[in-house]
């Protein structure tokens, strides 16, 4: 936080006003009952922007949870988007709320640099002085360390101590008053560079499990270690944690839904007809913009709002290439991996896979959130549109409960239009984890080459296997397997048969 934040901090400190004819003992006995949220919205309204109503989802969730998830675990652990407070609520304003009710006495905060936690001092600190009600209300007086790393205050006779450390540093053995640290908070303790190798990534852990994870004095019970952050790698300390049972792991995206064809939208265009479906963590905020910069950067928009590093290090597609421009192909397959729909929320896959050379492929997949009935004219127009090119045209699909039911409906509505589908049906017999794996080789070296438009399935490749999806992936790799097997026909042959003989009336 630089001089200008927190001389607007200041500024809006002195314009604040308040009752003093209320009795203080009676305002903070009434505070501290009702909780954190009320000690917030009634000491910090600067900080919220004066706000009425939370709109967050993220924050509603910390102000409502925070106390009863820290009587559940000594261990929190808060993964949440760039922008969304986190720091200075789950940082700052909590660590004042834990010292001045008296729930803690001693404060640690930990940030991937001393002079970055030194900011959350620099913050507290200002509070301290110039919070006029927080002042009168809890008796506050400065102590004898008052400097950018530690800071020593009384509330009603009581002293607290906050003190600020940058990550991998010599930390062992704090103490004040003889007591150990009991609130122990890491503020994004990772940054591009510490998580940059895998050896700077061990080391960071080692010292997280050797020096952190052991602050506190054994004999203590009432403590509290809070973990902060946004995911930089895949591999990285915050997703390490979600191994470590004594870790309560919560995660908050930006985006909860992105829009429902997302893959159709113009990045260069957008429209608020594109909105359909988005839904984010906080709808006050600007969807329009939100979208330009996933569209701008798509990995750094993962990582910093939505708690996925889409690291190539450790992906197995992460050598992937792009196509730009639509190339003249012979044959398409149409991979589908149909879904029962939104309630369970996979995406109903559909890739079209077009062969443009003897061993080379363009694949391009989406995903929808549409039920099955509309899915079927989906597929049945890509299906026309393709035939009517004058090209060979296959289906991929499996045929198990759903899926066979499905191909069954798809097959009956496209007799009704005058159509004979060209159905491979697929029996899966090896597991989908090995199946999508066979992919990586051919999506690598650059015989399957990946449409510029899908975006969806660069998310899948760049997060598998630890994706919340792969219903594109299986679905590329289901027209891979066909178009494949299929390698020995002459499609150009075929083509030009078929450009030479017409379509029966009402076929198309």
């Amino acid at each position: 936080m630089d001089k200008m934040e927190l001389n607007e901090i200041k500024a809006r400190l002195k314009a604040l006003k308040f009752n003093h004819k209320e009795d203080k003992k009676a305002r903070k006995e009434r505070i501290l009952k009702q909780g954190f949220k009320a000690f917030v919205f009634e000491y910090f309204a600067h900080h919220i922007n004066f706000i009425k109503k939370e709109s967050s989802l993220f924050r509603n969730f910390i102000y409502d949870n925070i106390e009863k998830l820290e009587k559940t675990s000594k261990h929190l652990c808060f993964k949440a988007y760039r922008g969304s407070a986190k720091t200075t609520l789950l940082v700052r304003l909590w660590t004042i709320y834990s010292l001045l009710s008296n729930k803690k006495q001693y404060a640690l905060i930990i940030s991937s640099t001393l002079d970055i936690a030194s900011e959350s001092i620099a913050t507290i600190k200002t509070e301290l002085e110039e919070n006029a009600k927080l002042i009168n209300d809890f008796e506050i007086s400065l102590g004898d360390e008052w400097t950018s790393e530690a800071i020593v205050f009384i509330s009603g006779g009581e002293y607290k101590k906050i003190k600020a450390f940058g990550a991998g540093k010599k930390i062992r053995g704090t103490n004040y008053l003889g007591k150990r640290p009991d609130l122990i908070i890491c503020d994004d303790i990772e940054n591009d560079e510490n998580v940059e190798s895998k050896t700077q990534r061990d080391k960071l852990y080692k010292w997280f499990n050797k020096a952190i994870l052991k602050l506190v004095a054994r004999t203590t019970e009432n403590y509290l270690y809070l973990v902060v952050g946004t995911i930089l790698h895949q591999d990285s300390l915050l997703n390490r944690l979600n191994d470590d049972k004594r870790f309560l792991i919560y995660d908050f995206p930006l985006v909860l839904n992105f829009p429902d064809r997302l893959d159709l939208i113009d990045k260069n265009n957008i429209l608020k007809d594109d909105l359909k479906g988005f839904k984010i963590d906080d709808e006050n905020l600007n969807k329009m913009e939100i979208l330009k910069e996933y569209f701008a950067d798509t990995p750094s928009f993962y990582s910093e709002y939505q708690n996925k590093a889409l690291s190539n290090e450790t992906a197995i597609f992460s050598e992937y290439k792009i196509i730009e421009k639509e190339q003249d192909f012979d044959l398409v397959v149409l991979g589908i991996d149909p879904a029962l729909g939104k309630a369970k929320g996979d995406y109903f896959a559909i890739a079209e896979l077009k062969r443009i050379e003897k061993n080379k492929f363009h694949l391009k997949a989406s995903g929808y959130k549409i039920s099955p009935s509309k899915m079927i004219d989906v597929i049945l127009k890509l299906y026309i549109k393709y035939l009517s090119l004058g090209k060979v045209v296959k289906i991929a699909i499996e045929t198990i409960a759903f899926q066979e039911f499905f191909k069954d409906k798809l097959k009956e509505e496209a007799l009704k239009i005058g159509i004979v589908l060209s159905v491979c049906e697929l029996k899966n017999k090896v597991a989908k984890e090995l199946r999508i794996d066979s992919l990586a080789p051919y999506i690598n070296d650059g015989t399957i080459l990946i449409d510029s438009n899908s975006n969806l399935l660069v998310e899948e490749m760049l997060t598998y296997p630890k994706a919340a999806h792969d219903d594109l992936l299986d679905a590329s790799e289901m027209a891979f397997r066909i178009a494949s097997s299929a390698g020995n026909a002459d499609y150009k042959a075929i083509n030009r048969i078929l450009s030479k003989k017409k379509f029966k009336k009402g076929f198309l």
